[in-house]
């Protein structure tokens, strides 16, 4: 898996073979909306509420300390820190929102025990830069280009998978899981082959815009491969109730929670036991590790700041 403050590094190496490849997905097409069409509607949609958006700003931000917090009428894709909150989902996803908002917790600690913990906010681009701040300071923001969630071999074509691919990708769990035995390479990532599927699967459940019947169907591949432990009723680390998936890969154990009713991904973990000579061995072991807890996920009008090529140390976009 990757680990948190790789997230938005992905977008790069996605990104790295744009210029090689004009991959397609042609599975399903009878259900695609071409992309083309969503494009320009969601480009002429934008257009008009970027402008009365800039008005809003001008006129509001001296008095609102979050002014590109949800609107009234958004529909929110949201588990609260409350475990008694419910969250209303959007059937047929997001296929023409400009960007995905994220609000996660960031919580890394070392082998000394030593741990730091930081919010994260980023806003995943559709056809644009994306953005992420970092427990709510602006001045020191990160960029990266348009998101991406995956690199599959499709129909024998090496497919980055942008937001519109997650659109056109097969929500049958068998079908999804052949795609994804098809991406299975020696040499990238680790572990066996069935490892390396979950890792695709997570992959499109991670931080993703991707609608809800994919993503229960890479919830469905994950959970049915041989190794993977189920825990039906499990808690994160906010107190919310889900299932738990768990898979142990080379000394790392990985662990999901998965809200079945909400369509989505509470929170996942990696957890390393290193043992030492000196260590006491009541401890059981030294434990490594990270964890990254989804607060709240919803579409998005666009980020606070602009992002920019200087955020990102890149060149240009395209290959960022």
């Amino acid at each position: 898996m990757t680990a948190p403050q790789q997230d938005e590094d992905f977008g790069r190496e996605l990104r790295e073979l744009a210029d090689a490849v004009a991959p397609r997905i042609d599975v399903h097409t009878a259900r695609v909306v071409p992309a083309a069409r969503r494009r320009r509607a969601r480009r002429r949609a934008a257009t008009g509420f970027g402008a009365l958006t800039a008005v809003v700003v001008a006129a509001g931000w001296t008095v609102q300390a979050r002014p590109w917090a949800p609107e009234p009428e958004t529909t929110v894709l949201q588990v609260a820190s409350s475990p008694t909150a419910t969250a209303p989902t959007a059937e047929p996803g997001w296929p023409d929102a400009p960007y995905w908002y994220v609000r996660s917790e960031l919580v890394s600690r070392g082998f000394e025990g030593e741990e730091s913990v930081t919010v994260r906010e980023s806003w995943y681009g559709h056809d644009d830069p994306s953005l992420w701040i970092e427990d709510g300071d602006t001045s020191t923001p990160g960029a990266s280009g348009p998101a991406g969630w995956g690199r599959f071999l499709v129909g024998g074509v090496d497919t980055l998978i942008g937001w519109d691919e997650l659109y056109e990708l097969p929500t049958d769990p068998s079908e999804l899981e052949q795609i994804l035995r098809d991406s299975v390479e020696e040499g990238r990532s680790v572990g066996t082959p069935d490892d390396k599927v979950a890792e695709m699967a997570l992959g499109l459940l991670d931080a993703s815009p991707a609608p809800p019947a994919l993503r229960d169907a890479a919830w469905d591949v994950v959970v049915g491969l041989p190794g993977t432990t189920v825990e039906e009723r499990a808690t994160d680390a906010a107190g919310r109730t889900g299932t738990a998936a768990s898979w142990t890969v080379e000394g790392t154990t990985y662990r999901l929670v998965y809200d079945t009713g909400a369509h989505r991904l509470l929170e996942r973990s990696d957890v390393r036991a290193e043992s030492t000579a000196t260590q006491d061995t009541a401890t059981g072991g030294l434990t490594t590790g990270f964890r990254r807890t989804y607060l709240e996920e919803r579409p998005a009008s666009a980020p606070p700041i602009e992002p920019t090529l200087e955020m990102a140390g890149c060149a240009r976009w395209e290959t960022c």
